[in-house]
């Protein structure tokens, strides 16, 4: 019995070593290939348990052993498939993480000389070099980035936002992806970019358009807006010059991440004129909204009503 054991151990080892050479640890992979071959191989791996072992004695040590090797094989194959897929891109690409804290705006020059600005509290992967692919990637993981693209007509560069793909040959535009959130916002202040959900091609946008995309019903919103105001929370100070209330929305919502509203159709139609610097605060802005046109403010559910 003894020396059975032994032998099937050695058999097993040696099994595991060849397989263990054999694994490209660089790419992700799936430790059985199908379900059918899984199954045959557990049914092979509880053959040989029954035959060699005395299933009155070691039966239950040996067959927990054998699960728990079916199961390590099929772990290290999800924790290295979810390892190499963090950025769902090119497996064999080494990807650094820029990431801005609270309060701070990180502006990144790329190795193709593409400029972007991260707000506070966003988290973008980028690869070391472009040089391993015809397509420049980088993946927006959370928060809002304004992109300035150094144009190539032979290498597009695309923008990976959760379920959305931004590709552009050379362009600036601004997308927000916040966790958060349910929506994905993309918004071109100058050129066009091709917006797509996964392989579904939703628009295309040039200068002063934007989409809305919602996540959960996939659903999505075309709108046009003023370039001036695109990333309006990347300038330091704004000159509002009569905006009318829609324009005044989005720029509020870009800079303090607050929606206003107006269900009263007349303040709808008003328009504002002010300035805003990045110092101010979102309710100081507010109490300047209202005082321009006499009107109230309250909060429901995190976002603003304007009211007479």
């Amino acid at each position: 019995m003894g020396k059975t054991n032994s032998r099937f151990k050695k058999d097993i080892d040696q099994q595991a070593i060849t397989w263990f050479h054999q694994t490209d640890d660089k790419i992700p992979f799936d430790a059985f290939g199908d379900v059918d071959k899984e199954n045959r191989i557990k049914d092979e791996i509880f053959d040989l348990v029954r035959q060699k072992i005395n299933p009155h004695k070691s039966f239950k040590l040996f067959f927990i052993r054998a699960a728990a090797a079916i199961l390590l094989i099929a772990s290290i194959g999800v924790a290295l498939y979810r390892a190499n897929d963090t950025v769902g891109l090119n497996k064999n690409q080494v990807w650094m993480t820029y990431t801005s804290k609270a309060g701070e705006t990180k502006t990144i020059t790329l190795t193709d000389r593409s400029v972007i600005t991260l707000r506070p509290g966003t988290k973008l992967y980028v690869p070391a070099t472009f040089t391993t692919s015809n397509k420049r990637i980088v993946k927006l993981e959370g928060g809002e980035a304004y992109f300035s693209i150094a144009r190539n007509p032979e290498r597009p560069f695309i923008v990976q936002s959760g379920q959305i793909s931004t590709q552009v040959l050379g362009t600036a535009f601004n997308i927000k992806n916040k966790a958060d959130l349910t929506e994905v916002e993309v918004a071109v202040s100058h050129g066009k970019v091709q917006v797509n959900n996964k392989d579904h091609r939703l628009a295309y946008l040039s200068k002063g358009e934007l989409i809305r995309f919602n996540t959960k019903s996939g659903t999505f919103k075309l709108d046009s807006i003023n370039t001036n105001y695109v990333a309006a929370w990347n300038k330091s100070t704004m000159d509002l010059d009569n905006v009318s209330f829609k324009e005044l929305g989005y720029i509020f919502n870009s800079c303090y991440g607050i929606e206003l509203l107006a269900p009263d159709g007349g303040i709808a139609e008003l328009r504002y004129t002010f300035s805003i610097s990045k110092t101010d605060n979102a309710q100081r802005i507010l109490k300047i909204i209202a005082k321009i046109h006499g009107l109230h403010t309250r909060t429901e559910n995190g976002k603003v009503i304007l009211y007479r």
